[in-house]
């Protein structure tokens, strides 16, 4: 399933593991007889991406399961501004702490 990325070229690193991370949002697929192919929910997620890591490919989920699209786009409105660590790195802490504040976090 085509996921949607979230700032493709940064790194997405939590202070407290140093562990570069891609942002994503895994889509759900839309019911069988609706016309869309995707149905506007899914899942906040970062995958660790460093192919010379043994972690590589683990997946942290940062929101709850079907949590609509627009709502996580909203709650992330700007994080290129207050999420910023460097030029190249953003800070996970504080998109989690954006999801949770947004009643979107897992714990929901």
């Amino acid at each position: 399933m085509p996921d949607i990325d979230f700032g493709l070229a940064y790194d997405f690193i939590n202070p407290a593991d140093g562990v570069p991370r891609q942002l994503r949002f895994a889509r759900n697929w839309a019911p069988p007889g609706d016309p869309r192919v995707f149905d506007g929910t899914g899942q906040l997620v970062a995958i660790a991406d460093d192919t010379r890591r043994a972690d590589h490919g683990h997946t942290t989920a940062l929101s709850a399961p079907d949590v609509h699209l627009d709502d996580v786009r909203a709650a992330l409105r700007g994080w290129e501004t207050w999420a910023m660590i460097t030029d190249t790195e953003v800070n996970l802490a504080e998109v989690r702490r954006r999801i949770d504040s947004a009643g979107l976090g897992c714990l929901r």
